[in-house]
């Protein structure tokens, strides 16, 4: 036995397999789910998972998936599901002509909304929206009747997400 070989025996490296933790993300691809958009924030056992789903189902699944992952005893909820798209006026009846034009409104006019959870900012929502997070300032201009500063955002709060 030579000198690094007791080396490695005394601090536990060469005989034990190693320890391999996949990143969330990593697990819910081989789930067969998208993780892109979402972020992840860890605590004492629990994760918290934030973004924005495109169903329902998707949303469930993914809790389902990250409830199952070791040393993780809850999954807190702070994701979204992207709205629905309005049904056609011929399957909802005949209150749909109204109902479908107050929903093509606000498609019109390039404003989705956001509620701010925990932990998040400005920049994270636009890198999340728009893919770069440099283009936060837009989200701030869009929103100067809630906001005084954009590094001041607090949960809960409902920002207009225009389009650019």
């Amino acid at each position: 036995m030579g000198l690094f070989d007791s080396i490695k025996s005394t601090f536990g490296k060469g005989s034990k397999a190693a320890d391999v933790t996949k990143a969330p993300s990593e697990v819910l691809r081989e789930a067969g789910l998208d993780p892109s958009g979402l972020k992840f924030n860890f605590g004492n056992q629990s994760i918290a998972v934030s973004g924005t789903v495109a169903a329902e189902s998707d949303r469930q699944r993914i809790l389902d998936v990250l409830a199952e992952l070791p040393g993780i005893d809850s999954v807190q909820d702070q994701m979204t599901v992207a709205a629905e798209p309005a049904p056609r006026a011929a399957e909802a009846g005949p209150e749909a002509p109204a109902a479908a034009a107050e929903q093509a409104e606000p498609a019109a006019s390039g404003v989705r909304t956001y509620t701010v959870a925990s932990g998040d900012t400005l920049w994270n929502i636009s890198e999340q929206m728009y893919g770069k997070g440099s283009h936060y300032m837009k989200i701030f201009e869009a929103n100067t009747d809630v906001l005084e500063n954009p590094d001041r955002i607090f949960p809960g709060q409902e920002l207009r997400i225009p389009d650019l």
